[in-house]
C-alpha cells in the first residue's frame, strides 16, 4: 500500500476546512438510497445537496450501499472547493485502513472498520475512530447502515431543517416499497 500523500491544495484553505467541518449543515430528509450507482450497478447510491452556515463551495452528502448490503456502506461529504473533493467519509466495509504517514507509529497505523476519514492539520486524509467505534460490542452494530448513519451525521454535524434533528435514511431498490420491518404487515390498518 502506498503512503498517504499530503494534500497541499487543502493546506492552503485548512482553516476554512476546519470551520466547515464544525459548522452545522442541513439536508432535506428522509435520505432515500435507491438508485443504481453508474459504475457499480449492483450498488445503491444517492447524492443530496447540503446547506451550511459556512459556505465551502458546492457541498453534497453521498451514500453508497454496496451490492444492496446494508452492512457494507459509505457516506461522505464532497465539495468542489478543492480537487480531491472528499471532506469527510465513513466506511463500514472494506476492511482495515492503513494510515501510512511519517508521524504515526507503525503499531497505530492500522484502523479497522467501521471508521471515519478526514483531513488533519497537516493535510493528510486519515482514518480514525470515535470512542463509540472502539467499543467492540457497539462497533459490530455500526456496520449496519441504520446504526452507522446517525453517527456519521453527528460527526459531520448534519441535521434536517428542524433544530438538531438527525435525518432518517431509507434503503431500497427502485420499484420496491421500503418497509422498515419485515414482520410488519404492509396492509395493516387498511380496510377493504
Amino acid at each position: 500500500m502506498a503512503k498517504i500523500k499530503q494534500d497541499r491544495e487543502l493546506l492552503k484553505i485548512i482553516d476554512d476546512y476546519k470551520t466547515f467541518i464544525n459548522a452545522e449543515k442541513r439536508i432535506n430528509a428522509p435520505i432515500i438510497v435507491s438508485e443504481p450507482k453508474g459504475n457499480h450497478g449492483t450498488s445503491l447510491y444517492t447524492k443530496k445537496h447540503l446547506h451550511s452556515e459556512f459556505h465551502f463551495g458546492n457541498t453534497f452528502m453521498t451514500c453508497e450501499v454496496r451490492n444492496g448490503d446494508k452492512t457494507d456502506c459509505s457516506f461522505q461529504i464532497v465539495s468542489d472547493k478543492f480537487k480531491k473533493g472528499v471532506v469527510i467519509r465513513y466506511d463500514s466495509g472494506g476492511g482495515t485502513h492503513k494510515n501510512e504517514v511519517p508521524f504515526i507509529p507503525l503499531a497505530k497505523q492500522s484502523v479497522t472498520t467501521p471508521h471515519f476519514h478526514k483531513y488533519d492539520d497537516n493535510g493528510y486524509f486519515l482514518a480514525y475512530k470515535i470512542d463509540l467505534l472502539n467499543n467492540p460490542k457497539q462497533a459490530e452494530h455500526l456496520f449496519d447502515i441504520d446504526f452507522g448513519f446517525p453517527y456519521f451525521c453527528q460527526e459531520s454535524v448534519i441535521y434536517t431543517n428542524d433544530e438538531h434533528e438527525l435525518p432518517e435514511i431509507q434503503v431500497f431498490r427502485e420499484g420496491y416499497l421500503p418497509f422498515e420491518r419485515e414482520d410488519k404487515d404492509p396492509l395493516e390498518g387498511i380496510n377493504f
